[in-house]
């Protein structure tokens, strides 16, 4: 398997953890609790874990794509 191909898989589950703060999640994680997830300790847990793990695709979606251009680029040259 190609270098390219490995590098898009990394960005394709860099993008699925990005995702992970789209409104449609964020209304799932606040019905799993009967008062908001404010009241509760794992509630507030689960949010915070998820904000990070969507902060870490973000992160890792940005350098992913820096590393693929950059090896086009010097792909090309060659």
């Amino acid at each position: 398997m190609g270098k390219n191909v490995k590098l898009l898989y990394c960005m394709l589950g860099s993008a699925i953890l990005a995702l992970l703060n789209n409104p449609i999640l964020s209304y799932a994680k606040l019905g799993m609790f009967e008062g908001g997830y404010g009241n509760s300790r794992f509630g507030v847990f689960l949010v915070l874990i998820t904000n990070i793990f969507s902060l870490a695709g973000f992160i890792l979606l940005i350098l992913f794509s820096i590393i693929l251009i950059i090896k086009n680029i010097n792909f090309k040259e060659k």
